[in-house]
């Protein structure tokens, strides 16, 4: 994994005018949305609007995502036919209420077939999800993360969105994500007013393996985007144990009073890799 993943905002398909608004918020991925964002009524004009706009020219510095309806669902069938038949050019699609690795497989041959090098996030939603999420994170090589949806999920269990109750679907997917090799995005924070509450949520996230978080306003991003990068503290101590175990050259070290082995050297190294990345 070499792309950053900290931050993705959703902007809804309905409003053109947002697209290039959202990037100023500085997002790692700005993922224009076809799915919840967009009444019955607008799948349309909306997906119209979203494929002209990635089609043409458009900010750097961010990665541009789709986020398409279920392809089981007729909207969804139109989305991927469309983006298809269309010129455009989204990094990654977004594609929710996944369910098995087979949905995965057939949008790969599908965007193989067209000549499409665009990389997928299939999202996990329910129970039936997160039992495939591991076939999910490695059926394709073109599966570049996976995300959790828990507003459905909760439904379906029958919980709240607390921590609590979602840590077992977070700890599956961090599992599948880490698995992989690839990225393992959390689930929104509803209450974009509430900043500590997403910061908690976040920390929360990045400790259970997470490698970043959706969100649904541009004033989370910032502090979303500070949580995933490592703080000078952790990046001083990871240096020292990388430099200390080169030293040594291979074996149980000591730095700080504390013995060291292989396991926390590659979690060093993924810390000084995270924070180059950043």
């Amino acid at each position: 994994m070499t792309r950053l993943w900290r931050s993705l905002l959703f902007v809804p398909a309905t409003r053109p005018d947002r697209f290039e608004k959202a990037a100023v918020a500085a997002p790692d991925t700005v993922c224009i949305d076809l799915e919840d964002a967009v009444g019955p009524d607008d799948k349309s004009s909306a997906r119209t609007a979203a494929l002209e706009f990635l089609s043409g020219a458009r900010a750097e510095g961010v990665r541009w995502a789709l986020r398409i309806n279920n392809p089981r669902t007729i909207n969804g069938l139109r989305d991927v036919l469309a983006l298809i038949d269309s010129t455009a050019t989204p990094d990654v699609v977004l594609v929710p209420k996944v369910e098995s690795a087979h949905e995965l497989r057939w949008l790969d041959g599908l965007m193989a077939a067209a000549g499409r090098a665009t990389g997928l996030v299939p999202v996990v939603e329910s129970t039936r999800g997160l039992e495939c999420a591991p076939d999910m994170a490695r059926a394709t090589t073109r599966v570049e993360a996976i995300g959790f949806g828990s507003a459905d999920y909760s439904a379906e269990i029958g919980s709240d969105m607390g921590a609590a109750a979602l840590t077992y679907a977070r700890g599956r997917i961090a599992a599948a994500a880490g698995g992989a090799r690839i990225a393992a995005i959390d689930t929104v924070w509803l209450d974009f007013r509430d900043d500590d509450g997403l910061r908690a949520e976040t920390e929360l996230a990045r400790g259970m393996g997470f490698d970043g978080k959706l969100a649904i306003h541009p004033s989370q991003v910032a502090t979303i985007n500070a949580v995933f990068v490592p703080s000078a503290r952790a990046v001083e101590r990871a240096e020292k144990i990388v430099a200390a175990a080169e030293a040594a050259g291979g074996g149980v070290v000591s730095v700080d009073g504390e013995m060291i082995d292989e396991p926390v050297v590659i979690a060093a190294r993924r810390t000084l890799a995270a924070a180059q990345r950043a």
